[in-house]
């Protein structure tokens, strides 16, 4: 299929910080309790591949946690000069507890979006195969655009047979009549504020089960090119919560002698144990719920739900 696809319309506010320390508290930590599930497991053993602009490899936030950064884009290096790739990357699985949500997991960047933050269709689906063969244990995208679903549905479904977590943005263009309609093999994400509502850019499902989880979206501390952090908000920041989450359900199942999941086993997991918003069970806006990492860990205890 061709076609040019894009990063989704984010919403992003400044200025940069220079230190993590400068920064305001990412809240999206503590709300999600994603330190509930990395007692659990943090990651280890996890590879996440995180398919965007490229990566600042130098930052602080990636010290001993790149595997491979590949370039798919003629003529740019894997180096980000957009900010969105290093942003994503850190959230997913950066070093620093307050940033990076699985802290242990090793990270495979994929550069299929210039630095302008297009690319053509054949060079995200190179950058996912390549992915694949790399030793990708999850992979998260957050990439849009007309008919970006559809496109790489037939490569989310190699995914799972393979038994490698695939997340991706639900997308920004909510105050446009966006609308995603496809009820997909990946796990799709949805963003919230951090009032728990949904963001007012995050698109809805055509019906409640496109969602597969809602996560934190808005104004999310990240790395930033040239050292620095910055927050930005869009469902490309709530989609590394949850394929950060995704590596560290595996890497707790490991640890515990478990079965690794399937993709279908963590969509079940995110209808049981997200926390409940908007009206009564899953919906549109929400699918079922917010990403709850606490109830994560209390599923494994005494005996796992998911077997």
């Amino acid at each position: 299929m061709n076609g040019e696809w894009k990063i989704p319309d984010d919403i992003r506010h400044g200025p940069t910080f220079s230190t993590l320390a400068a920064a305001p508290t990412n809240w999206g930590m503590a709300a999600c309790r994603v330190d509930d599930l990395r007692a659990l497991g943090d990651g280890e053993g996890e590879a996440i591949a995180v398919l965007d602009t490229g990566i600042e490899a130098s930052h602080p936030e990636f010290a001993g946690r790149i595997v491979d950064a590949r370039s798919f884009v003629p003529g740019e290096s894997a180096a980000d000069s957009n900010g969105h790739g290093t942003h994503v990357a850190s959230t997913a699985a950066g070093g620093s507890r307050t940033v990076g949500v699985a802290n242990r997991a090793k990270l495979l960047m994929g550069k299929c979006l210039s630095n302008s933050g297009s690319g053509q269709s054949d060079w995200i689906q190179s950058a996912f195969d390549w992915a694949l063969g790399a030793g990708a244990t999850c992979i998260t995208i957050s990439i849009g655009g007309p008919g970006f679903l559809e496109g790489m549905e037939p490569w989310f479904q190699r995914a799972a047979e393979r038994g490698v977590l695939v997340t991706v943005a639900m997308g920004n263009e909510r105050g446009q009549g966006g609308v995603v309609q496809i009820d997909s093999s990946a796990i799709l994400v949805a963003s919230v504020t951090s009032t728990g509502v949904y963001s007012p850019f995050s698109n809805p499902g055509a019906t409640p089960e496109v969602i597969d989880s809602t996560a934190p979206g808005s104004d999310i501390i990240g790395a930033w090119p040239g050292g620095r952090y910055n927050s930005i908000s869009g469902t490309s920041m709530a989609t590394p919560f949850v394929g950060g989450t995704n590596a560290l359900l595996q890497s707790a199942r490991v640890k515990l002698g478990l079965p690794r999941l399937t993709t279908e086993q963590v969509k079940r997991l995110y209808r049981t144990r997200n926390l409940d918003a908007g009206t009564p069970g899953p919906d549109r806006d929400y699918g079922p719920g917010l990403l709850d990492c606490g109830a994560f860990a209390r599923a494994f205890t005494p005996n796992p739900v998911v077997q």
